[in-house]
């Protein structure tokens, strides 16, 4: 018997355990991303379902609508920046990203963040007519509407 078969057997199977081990290694690389993006969605909505607002109060002063948001939830607001409000006029959605936080209060537990019972007071500067209606969405799409008064 000459040594030929047998070295072309032994590169054979040396091709198959490097081929498994590059699969596997993938597998296992691409199994691991896909459970660490499991994890980090879980916790999105879990935080999400923690979160809960209510506006309290919407009015209008001139071309301003002052809105007082409360965190009713027990997860803090930490992007108060990422805040969205819509501002509704003959039942049309408008956003306006022209909005101030005029006062947190209480603020004394991290400040600059809405902690749960604390109360956000915003002023929305609007153009034309004045909305009816308004609707405040945090960062991680819970929201809270009321008409306004």
């Amino acid at each position: 018997m000459s040594a030929g078969p047998l070295i072309a057997s032994g590169i054979g199977v040396i091709l198959l355990v490097a081929t498994a081990y590059v699969l596997v290694g993938g597998t296992l690389a691409t199994t691991e991303v896909m459970v660490e993006a499991q994890n980090s969605l879980v916790v999105q909505q879990e935080i999400r379902m923690r979160t809960a607002i209510t506006i309290q109060d919407a009015t209008i002063e001139g071309q301003t609508l002052y809105v007082d948001l409360k965190n009713t939830g027990s997860e803090p607001i930490v992007d108060v920046a990422a805040i969205d409000v819509y501002i509704y006029r003959d039942g049309t959605p408008h956003y306006t990203g022209d909005w101030t936080v005029v006062d947190i209060s209480p603020d004394d537990i991290h400040p600059g963040m809405l902690d749960p019972g604390e109360t956000l007071f915003l002023a929305v500067r609007f153009e034309g007519s004045s909305p009816g209606y308004v609707q405040v969405v945090t960062g991680n799409g819970v929201s809270s509407s009321a008409y306004v008064r």
